[in-house]
């Protein structure tokens, strides 16, 4: 989407962004890289930090990383590849729970979205007995919700099966065509489903209503070797979310710009708006505790992990008291960096 900006605006703008683009260079920048899952409808504000050169005030410089499911992501976390990465809570449970060094440090997605879209062989979540059912990968996100939603009916992971079978558009038309019966999509894909007659079976609120969704995980090393580090990042993500939450246009327009969503395309509004809607977003990144418990019992209880973690360790808000101090010292004054850095992009904000 362009910018709509000519003449002496517009160059004062570019000016702008060369500033702000260049501000955290000139302060010896941190170079920082953050994994996320590939993009979808909300990609506007898990990008928004790096793109909109939220960085740049806390002096860090952010690198996002795409991977295709959060096992990848924290894979690539361990293995020194990422600095840190967002994403959903199960894998890195798992891991914890078998000795893995990871550390939640902040969780700005306090509710699950996910939708069980199905066709018309499908009634209710009993109907999926015997069926065949998508995954984006196994032990991703939509998976453990899948499995939980299922759990509810007393239906077994045995008693379906799971194919791993690409991206949310990729398994809603192979529901479509009935190659599967179901799947589990962000809940931006609502809308596209039904268009296309299929329809939900479950809503993450209501039948996962404790359901984490979103954390920030990173390795206690890397805690106890750049706690300042951790912190500049994290304020920088808090920034970013805060301003994203009051500029609804200019994040809708910069996840169209990331994921090349034509001007018919719902997700992006829909991405948006539903967690919104839900109130799903919390910019004060406090881990949900009473959430996290709930996903290590259903975890334990299915047999995916290990009992007996503690929590209290895995989780480290050190960091995060400090970035929140940093928020409130330098993200307030964000604003027009932030106009300028989308510019440079083509994306108007306003």
């Amino acid at each position: 989407m362009g910018a709509r900006m000519r003449g002496g605006l517009g160059r004062s703008v570019m000016l702008l962004a060369s500033l702000w683009t260049g501000a955290a260079a000139a302060a010896d920048a941190i170079a920082w890289r953050e994994g996320t899952v590939l993009p979808n409808g909300d990609a506007g504000m898990m990008y928004m930090a790096s793109r909109g050169g939220f960085g740049a005030p806390f002096g860090i410089d952010i690198t996002m990383l795409a991977l295709k499911g959060d096992p990848l992501l924290l894979k690539a976390m361990l293995a020194g590849e990422l600095d840190s990465y967002i994403g959903g809570p199960a894998s890195p449970l798992v891991a914890a729970s078998r000795g893995a060094d990871v550390k939640i440090v902040g969780c700005g997605w306090n509710r699950q979205t996910y939708r069980l879209i199905a066709n018309a062989s499908v009634g209710t979540l009993v109907d999926l007995r015997g069926k065949t059912l998508g995954i984006s990968s196994p032990g991703s996100a939509p998976d453990i919700f899948m499995r939980a939603a299922l759990a509810t009916v007393g239906v077994a992971p045995n008693e379906v099966r799971f194919v791993a079978a690409g991206v949310p558009s990729d398994l809603i038309n192979a529901i479509a065509t009935g190659v599967l019966a179901a799947t589990a999509t962000p809940s931006e894909y609502e809308t596209r489903a039904i268009g296309l007659g299929l329809h939900v079976v479950a809503r993450a609120e209501e039948v996962t209503p404790l359901a984490p969704y979103r954390c920030y995980f990173t390795s206690g090393a890397l805690v106890a070797a750049k706690p300042d580090a951790v912190a500049r990042f994290l304020a920088a993500e808090m920034a970013a979310y805060h301003w994203s939450m009051a500029h609804r246009d200019a994040t809708i327009a910069l996840t169209r710009a990331i994921t090349h969503a034509p001007a018919s395309a719902p997700e992006p509004e829909d991405g948006y708006d539903q967690p919104m809607r839900l109130g799903v977003l919390d910019t004060s990144f406090e881990p949900p505790m009473q959430r996290l418990a709930w996903l290590q019992h259903t975890l334990e209880a299915g047999g995916q992990m290990k009992p007996g973690l503690d929590l209290t360790k895995l989780v480290d808000t050190a960091p995060l008291l400090r970035a929140r101090a940093l928020f409130a010292g330098v993200g307030a004054a964000a604003d027009a960096g932030v106009v300028a850095a989308l510019a440079h992009q083509g994306v108007q904000a306003q």
